[in-house]
């Protein structure tokens, strides 16, 4: 089975846009389509993202909806311990906690729309891949 992380800025288009690409690439998590691979830093990072008050009322969120969605990634997904640290996106260092995860997750992708990362297609053999193209490379979805 595919084993991915996912970068938070997909996390949170996901849980705030139903019918988005990012929404149906958690949905695929949800329906045991892969693994979700996150960390400490990655779950931390949503709920400050998803509890900034613009994204909150642009989204009309929750404080359930918040809950939920944290709880679910503590709960389901696969959460390392964070005890790798990468230095592998120069541009943007705070990009290295994805990179760290993969590896220690032993993941088979990283998921992201972030530039930094996408133009360096891939770190130590792992694809890093926007949300479209894993889901219709690998899961075999048309979104």
């Amino acid at each position: 089975m595919w084993r991915a992380v996912v970068d938070t800025n997909l996390i949170v288009s996901g849980t705030a846009s139903i019918n988005s690409v990012p929404y149906h690439l958690l949905e695929a998590w949800r329906n045991n389509e892969y693994v979700l691979v996150t960390s400490p830093s990655i779950i931390a990072e949503v709920h400050e993202v998803l509890n900034r008050p613009h994204i909150r009322s642009r989204f009309s969120l929750t404080n359930s909806q918040i809950q939920d969605t944290i709880q679910s990634f503590e709960t389901r997904a696969f959460v390392t311990v964070e005890m790798l640290e990468v230095n592998a996106v120069k541009d943007d260092p705070d990009d290295d906690k994805l990179i760290a995860a993969a590896l220690e997750g032993s993941a088979t992708h990283i998921i992201s729309g972030d530039q930094h990362l996408l133009k360096l297609g891939a770190y130590q053999n792992i694809p890093i891949l926007t949300a479209r193209e894993f889901l219709e490379k690998y899961l075999k979805k048309k979104v």
